[in-house]
């Protein structure tokens, strides 16, 4: 009886893409994550050597799925539930010069530490929300996502950890050939370790409870009881001429420091 043996990186894999099973929101079936496939279709635009890495419990189906991407062969690392996955990916990268992840799964209870976590481990910077990449010799010139809509453009140097958004302007595709004809390589995570415990562990809520007004109340209503609110200091002219409510508004203005003049 043979046992599946751990992975190891290779020096001829220059771009790894960690992938991982999520939880569709509405029929609760696990599926491959849009920010982890967005990742993989990036890495096969640069066509350079690479691997798809996934670790814990992955159905064959996603992990189908992730092949249909156009990746040739998928790496399942093997570990407990409470395994560290970050912990038990880090030695099949260490000889890997770029590791390309998703920024966040879509459930709930997903963290996105994965990306800092594995460049702690690795001693290596990690750049999140990335959006494009484009080789520059030995370096990727990378596009990153800001705040408000705002993009900055990188020079990273490997080895480094990049996240890439679900953001990312890709198409995805679904080849059905791709996905049979993929390899699924299972083997066994090496220096596994559990993760500490942080707390108590309760179940989640199946269901969000939605906040509920304690009033229902019109649009135009809502917006009275604001003004004539008595902590706003409001008031409602509802007679005098065109002067006089320009008075009080100027007046208003000036009480609150709105106007120089």
């Amino acid at each position: 009886m043979s046992f599946p043996q751990p992975f190891e990186g290779s020096a001829a894999d220059e771009i790894a893409v960690l992938v991982g099973a999520s939880v569709h929101p509405v029929s609760g079936r696990p599926t491959r994550s849009r920010a982890d496939a967005t990742a993989v279709t990036l890495a096969l635009s640069l066509a350079r050597p690479m691997r798809l890495l996934a670790a814990g419990d992955m159905p064959e189906a996603v992990a189908r799925d992730y092949l249909a991407l156009g990746a040739p062969r998928l790496q399942l690392q093997q570990t407990g539930p409470e395994a560290d996955i970050a912990a038990a990916l880090a030695p099949a990268l260490r000889q890997t010069r770029w590791i390309l992840t998703g920024t966040r799964g879509e459930s709930e209870q997903a963290s996105g530490l994965l990306p800092l976590r594995l460049g702690a481990l690795l001693g290596r910077p990690v750049v999140t929300d990335v959006l494009a990449i484009e080789p520059d010799g030995d370096r990727w010139v990378v596009t990153q996502a800001l705040p408000k809509g705002a993009r900055r453009r990188l020079r990273v140097s490997a080895p480094a950890v990049l996240a890439i958004s679900a953001a990312a302007p890709v198409t995805l595709r679904h080849a059905l050939a791709d996905a049979m004809s993929g390899r699924i390589e299972r083997g066994t995570a090496a220096g596994a370790s559990s993760l500490p415990a942080a707390g108590q562990r309760v179940p989640r809520a199946k269901h969000r409870k939605l906040l509920e007004a304690r009033t229902v109340q019109s649009g135009h209503a809502r917006m009275l009881g604001a003004i004539d609110s008595p902590s706003t200091g409001g008031t409602v002219l509802r007679s005098g001429s065109v002067h006089t409510k320009a008075q009080a508004l100027l007046d208003y203005l000036r009480a609150h420091s709105l106007v120089q003049f």
